[in-house]
């Protein structure tokens, strides 16, 4: 485990944030909600070039970071597909592990939010697309 992972494990948190070795951002929300947090508290331009550690990321929570450009990603798990993702966009990924999906304990495959990015590539409108949703569920 790299040591990006192990201070994210260390912390209690699923995704810190840093900039020049300053964590910026933290946040024990699990899922795609700490990313909205991050953008809608410090701003997309505060977030460009930054290093991120997540916990588990699946192609949603990769849309939301290729909007928020940053230098490189650390997660523990990541799917196939949000790796490949994040590296078209130019974003070094250091994984813990890869795997096909994201399964919930019950082993079910299912997240809404990756069902609602299926057809999207561009970072832009996941990001509306995804904050739409969010609201609609408050």
């Amino acid at each position: 485990m790299d040591a990006y992972l192990a201070e994210l494990d260390r912390s209690g948190m699923c995704l810190m944030i840093w900039r020049h070795a300053q964590v910026i951002f933290s946040s024990p929300s699990k899922g795609i909600r700490p990313h909205i947090e991050a953008i809608e508290t410090l701003g997309k331009e505060k977030l460009r070039d930054t290093v991120m550690a997540d916990k588990i990321v699946g192609r949603a929570a990769a849309l939301l970071m290729l909007y928020s450009v940053p230098m490189e990603i650390h997660a523990g798990v990541i799917t196939t597909k949000a790796r490949e993702l994040l590296e078209a966009g130019g974003v070094l990924v250091c994984p813990n592990a890869e795997v096909s999906a994201i399964k919930e304990k019950d082993g079910r495959i299912y997240c809404p939010f990756e069902a609602m990015v299926q057809g999207i590539s561009d970072p832009e409108k996941a990001y509306h697309a995804l904050i739409s949703k969010i609201k609609s569920m408050r």
